[in-house]
């Protein structure tokens, strides 16, 4: 239930403070271990005291109470932000009024583009990092093994795209393609960078129609489930959605899903309506990350007048400023005293 993982976020995250605040800094185990654990018990009461009442520094205990507050405000917000879409890959979960929804299974055809597509990266990967001449046992026996795996795979391709002869046609082009490279490596032991530069030139058209004909499976599949969902929400409903997508740092700059609902939502790439849970892949970690975006933009309204100012470093303007006003010659280096 949403409701239930909002509560377990914010105790969760209490002990997480706990801890990271107070690491190598107690001389006192054991009050440090129960000082953690009465701030993670008060913090499922909405009136909860969050000092530390073992920590006698007051610095430490306004820092202490601080995180607690942002911690349950993160919580409040939450609590209220629903409806929620979360992205993960060609998977959505809505999260609506206390209940989870999946999203249906993507059609076969679009896993079976994508994992086809891998056999030429993986051959890629075990050669070309290692540099030019033999190749050792290890990846000699892998290259075997993704061999087998290719021809195996043959029958299943041919299934998954019985819709589109000659797409399926493609695919076991570009199987035989890789395992003929792949047998030539085995039986050489060795391999140049030229032969693999003339593989690669060889199924790169294939391995870009791949992925364009990926892309339109996985928008087709979020745009028909996305369809069904919002024929049972009220436009006052749909107005209040947000969306969260995981995925790694790389992939992050034109990413698919947020293209994606940044049209259908009709607004720019990440911001309040949608967050990017970097580097995320649980939901309840990508839910804190959305408490977080929602609470930093509030505020940076209260305080700045800016909604994006706290997604910034906060010490990052002045920072600025005061590396142009000096050097940072070792010997011209002065530090206050």
């Amino acid at each position: 239930m949403v409701m239930y993982v909002f509560k377990k976020i914010s105790s969760g995250i209490s002990i997480k403070t706990c801890f990271d605040f107070k690491e190598g800094q107690s001389e006192n185990v054991m009050g440090f271990i129960a000082s953690c654990f009465i701030l993670f018990f008060l913090s499922n009461t909405p009136s909860m005291v969050f000092a530390d009442p073992v920590e006698k520094n007051p610095l430490k205990q306004i820092d202490v109470l601080f995180r607690g507050t942002y911690n349950h405000a993160r919580q409040n917000i939450l609590q209220n932000a629903d409806p929620i879409i979360i992205a993960s890959g060609e998977d959505l979960t809505l999260l609506r009024n206390g209940t989870e929804a999946k999203s249906t299974a993507p059609p076969a055809g679009y896993r079976a583009l994508t994992t086809i597509s891998h056999i030429t990266l993986t051959i890629f990967l075990l050669l070309e990092p290692y540099g030019e001449g033999a190749v050792s046992p290890d990846r000699l026996d892998q290259l075997k093994q993704l061999d087998g795996f290719a021809l195996a795979a043959r029958q299943p391709v041919a299934e998954s795209l019985a819709f589109n002869p000659s797409l399926a046609a493609e695919q076991q082009t570009l199987i035989d393609t890789s395992r003929a490279f792949i047998q030539k490596i085995v039986g050489k032991k060795n391999w140049v960078a030229k032969e693999l530069g003339n593989f690669l030139e060889t199924v790169k058209p294939q391995i870009l129609k791949n992925i364009k004909q990926a892309a339109k499976f996985r928008i087709d599949h979020f745009h028909r489930q996305m369809i069904v969902w919002k024929k049972t929400m009220p436009k006052e409903e749909w107005g209040r959605l947000h969306v969260v997508v995981l995925g790694a740092a790389m992939p992050r700059k034109n990413n698919l899903a947020v293209q994606y609902f940044s049209k259908l939502l009709g607004v720019r790439g990440e911001g309040l309506k949608i967050t990017y849970a970097e580097s995320m892949f649980s939901h309840q970690r990508a839910l804190q990350i959305l408490g977080t975006n929602l609470l930093d933009a509030q505020i940076g309204v209260g305080y700045f007048g800016d909604p994006w100012r706290m997604h910034r470093d906060l010490l990052g303007n002045a920072a600025a400023v005061y590396l142009d006003e000096r050097t940072l010659s070792y010997p011209d280096f002065q530090t206050d005293p």
